[in-house]
């Protein structure tokens, strides 16, 4: 996932490919770690465009993961699609100016440019980043999903366990027992 600057010219440079989650390193870790699987290889493209001394990358990419419901543990099949849009600066070496140590100076990475050397910017790293930022902290099989009982731990997606269910924040249980002189 490579792109040469010298081939992108006024129109930009349509890319488009398919990798395998396991060529992210991330993404193969996280698979690994069963918290998803990736079922087909991501679908990715990009439209390069030069913008100055900067390079534009807005690109899109999709497949189908399973996932485990946060809620009930019951395994599902999901589309997971997302857009992004990456900004590449060719890194140029630093001058020792003196003069401008008490000026403070933003890098690029803090205004979110993503600096490069030489004549090549590599997709694969600011890519992973952005598949890995896209992943859904909590999935849900289905909007309605019951989950597990609090105290018997069935799952009321099946049915009603039979539970007496009366909600009780735990920060005001020690206050359950408190009695107030009154006077």
């Amino acid at each position: 996932m490579r792109v040469q600057i010298d081939d992108l010219n006024e129109n930009g440079l349509s890319l488009a490919f398919e990798e395998g989650a396991e060529s992210f390193p991330a993404l193969g870790e996280i698979a690994a770690k069963n918290e998803c699987a990736f079922l087909v290889p991501l679908s990715i493209r990009i439209l390069m465009q030069r913008a100055g001394d900067m390079f534009v990358a807005i690109g899109s990419f999709d497949t189908r993961i399973r996932f485990a419901c946060s809620r009930c543990l019951e395994p599902f099949d999901a589309p997971f699609a997302s857009e992004f849009n990456l900004t590449f600066i060719q890194q140029l070496p630093e001058a020792d100016d003196s003069s401008r140590q008490a000026e403070i100076e933003l890098t690029a990475e803090e205004i979110g440019l993503i600096p490069f050397q030489g004549d090549e910017i590599d997709l694969r790293d600011a890519i992973q980043e952005e598949l890995v930022m896209a992943l859904p902290m909590r999935t849900h099989c289905r909007p309605d999903c019951k989950g597990f009982c609090p105290h018997c731990g069935a799952d009321l997606n099946q049915g009603n366990c039979g539970c007496k269910r009366k909600f009780v924040n735990p920060q005001f249980a020690v206050l359950k027992g408190l009695k107030l002189n009154k006077r």
